[in-house]
Order: structure tokens, then sequence, then C-alpha cells
């Protein structure tokens, strides 16, 4: 028997997802967040379905790359000191998981769950009208020097080892307007982009309100478990009580995970885009620049240009020079890139130190509570699959997906 009752903590790509099916599996939903549903950190994504993205960030050999990054100002990631002594479990935990058998493990793990990603999307954006939104041209990766491209050839030939197409081309025949050092390019050809993040997001939430489905405008302060269900308070006094509750709130996430069972390690990984109204450049695709680790994604309003990690604590201020570095960077690759009328955005993910997801019930409450956050650079590319799965959890189906790799306990 289905628990008719549910609220949804969060209402970003992923918790929007989670209401929309849980509603469609005939939950009366509550979904709660104090922000529009999907207009903070799933509005500025660079707007990429990447399937084939099973190789963790933390790999062989990247302690190596990291002084290097530090030292440059434009270079691809940036700690904040200050904040480093909160964050340096975090990265001892990240540097572990790149064990190159722990590497293997995770990017098995992880094919299961990306097989499923573009079916759950069909599914979504056939019933809410946007289809539109998604195109279906690849990713694009260049690199600098043939040594670049060489040196990260293992990380290809553990994608075609799990069933993902990967092409050798020549950049300048797929991405004329890209001027590229070394021509010889990857494509990734299971990669599709939405060309507005923020009202795929919008149009899910809209979808799930417009059947009936209600929002709750507020913020929630506490969660506690009892015999009979949850029980929720907001700031503003509020109290909701539902049998189920999910726990999507991105990097807000552990908060409510403290009160509930414990903490996880997760931290907010800080990406910055520049948007680009009229760029005075063509591109077909997604096209990832390796050497610098940013992505120039063509959008519905413009080119956004996005990357970059920078580390600080979740409150502090955003630093808009990490937004600006990707404008001086991408001139060197797109000659005769237009910036004026430029829009800039900074955006928290939620990232573990593995590189996976937490999508599962809570170890303490698993009749009560359901934990689906963590999702790092992927929360557009697993958000709806990570919907459909919470509510096959909540009405105590088998999930289609074997969630064991990314449970709640498993750090």
């Amino acid at each position: 028997m289905i628990n008719k009752t549910c609220i949804v903590v969060g209402a970003g790509i992923v918790g929007s997802s989670c209401a929309w099916h849980l509603q469609k599996a005939g939950f009366d939903v509550r979904l709660v967040d104090d922000q529009p549903p999907g207009q903070v950190t799933s509005f500025g994504n660079a707007g990429c379905i990447s399937p084939s993205s099973i190789v963790p960030f933390s790999y062989p050999g990247i302690i190596w790359e990291v002084p290097v990054w530090l030292m440059r100002p434009d270079g691809a990631l940036k700690i904040r000191w200050r904040d480093f002594p909160g964050l340096a479990s975090w990265f001892w935990r990240f540097w572990r998981a790149g064990r190159m058998d722990r590497v293997e493990r995770i990017a098995a793990s992880m094919t299961p769950l990306m097989k499923q990603v573009h079916g759950s999307f069909g599914e979504i954006l056939q019933e809410i009208g946007g289809a539109h939104l998604l195109e279906k041209q690849g990713c694009l990766m260049v690199y600098d020097a043939a040594e670049k491209l060489k040196a990260t050839q293992w990380q290809f030939d553990l994608m075609r080892a799990q069933g993902f197409s990967v092409r050798d081309v020549e950049a300048a025949e797929l991405e004329p307007d890209v001027r590229a050092p070394h021509n010889r390019a990857r494509l990734l050809e299971d990669w599709h982009h939405v060309i507005n993040p923020g009202e795929l997001s919008k149009r899910i939430a809209d979808s799930y309100i417009g059947r009936g489905g209600a929002l709750v405008e507020d913020r929630v302060q506490q969660i506690s478990v009892g015999e009979n269900g949850v029980r929720v308070r907001t700031v503003s006094g509020a109290t909701l009580e539902a049998e189920q509750l999910v726990c999507a709130a991105g990097v807000w996430s552990n908060t409510f995970a403290k009160q509930l069972d414990h903490s996880v390690p997760m931290v907010p990984k800080r990406g910055y885009h520049s948007m680009l109204p009229q760029p005075g450049v063509r591109l077909n695709r997604p096209v990832y620049f390796s050497s610098r680790s940013f992505i120039a994604t063509p959008m519905e309003e413009g080119l956004r240009l996005a990357g970059t990690a920078e580390f600080a604590r979740v409150d502090a201020p955003p630093n808009y020079k990490r937004a600006r570095v990707l404008v001086d960077i991408a001139k060197q690759y797109l000659p005769g890139l237009e910036t004026d009328g430029v829009s800039e955005w900074m955006g928290q993910r939620p990232a573990t130190p593995d590189s996976m997801a937490i999508i599962s019930r809570s170890p303490a409450h698993p009749q009560r509570i359901i934990y689906a956050f963590g999702h790092g650079h992927y929360g557009l590319t697993q958000g709806p699959l990570t919907g459909r799965l919470v509510a096959q959890l909540a009405a105590g189906k088998e999930p289609e997906v074997d969630l064991t790799p990314f449970r709640f306990d498993r750090f």
C-alpha cells in the first residue's frame, strides 16, 4: 500500500523532479522551498546531459595538477583558504577516491544509472511539453596539445568499455568558429544539452502544480520523525506533516541530515557562468575546452560560458572575477567573441568526494526519510531519473537501478 502523503524539501531540478514523479505515483505532495523552483543552482548550469560522465573528478595524478590550477590567476580551481579548515577532511576523502581501483569501481557503479538518463528525460519532457528545449548534437572535447589528448585517453577507454560512444574527430570540421591549437578532438555522441535549464526546471514544477501539487514558499528549519510520520517546522512558524519526506535540498541538505541521521562528506563546489546574449560566434553543440576546464554551450538566450571550481563555505559571497575569467579565456578559442550585455552568475554544486549522488533511504528512519542530494555536476543529468527512483523507493518498489552504491552511509 502506498503512503499517500510526502513532503519534498528543495525545489531545484532534483526536488522538482521528485515531486513530479511522486505525484504521478499517487502521492499527495507538498514541495517546500523559499526560492522559486529551479531558479537557484539549477538555473545557471552548463545545460549538459552527460551520461558518459562516469569518471569521477578525483583520479590518479590529479594531486599534481592542483598546484598548477591554484597558482594561475585564471586557473580552473580556487580555494578560499580561510575556509579550508572546514574542507580539509573532504579533500582527504576526495584524494583517496582517486585510486585507480576506486575510479574503476565508481565508473562501473555510475554506468547503470547513467544508461537510464535519456529515457527519464524523454518521459518528463514529453509530458511537460518541453521537447523543444533539448538538442542532441553531442559534446566536442578539444585540447591544446596532442600530449593533453593522450593523457586523458584512459578515461575515454573506460567510457568505451562501459558502452558509451566516443569518436575521434577534427574540431574545425564540426565547429568552424573554434580555434583549437590542436585540431584533433573527441565527440561524445551520447551527450545532449538543454537550451534553457531554468525554463526546464520551471516547467517541471509548473506541471506538478498544474496537476494540483502544493508549493510551500517557506524555508525548512527543523525535521523530526515520530510514530505516525514526519513533522516539518518552517522559519515562518508553520508546521507540515506527512507520512514520508524527501530531502533534496542540495548543498543545504546536511543541515537536515544531521537532525535525522548524521552529516555526510559533502561541500559546496562553486561554479560560475557568463552569459553572452549576442556572442558573435556560432556553436552547434557544447564545446568543452579540456585544457582550461570550461565549456561553451549554445542556448536559447545566447552563449553560456561555464565552469571552474571554487571551494568556500556555503554562505561566502560570490567572487564574480571567476565568471569574468571565463570570458577572457574564451576569447583565446573563439575569435570574434562579442561580450556586450554579459551577465554573471554563481551556483553551488553539492559535491561528494566520489562524485556520486546520495539516493537512499535514511539508515535511522528508512520508512520515513529518503535522501536525494549530492549530485555535484550531474544534477541536471540525473535529476529526472532521481525523481523516478525516489518515487519507486517511496512506493515500496524495487528501484529500476541498484542504488546500493549511492547509499547514505557508504562513507
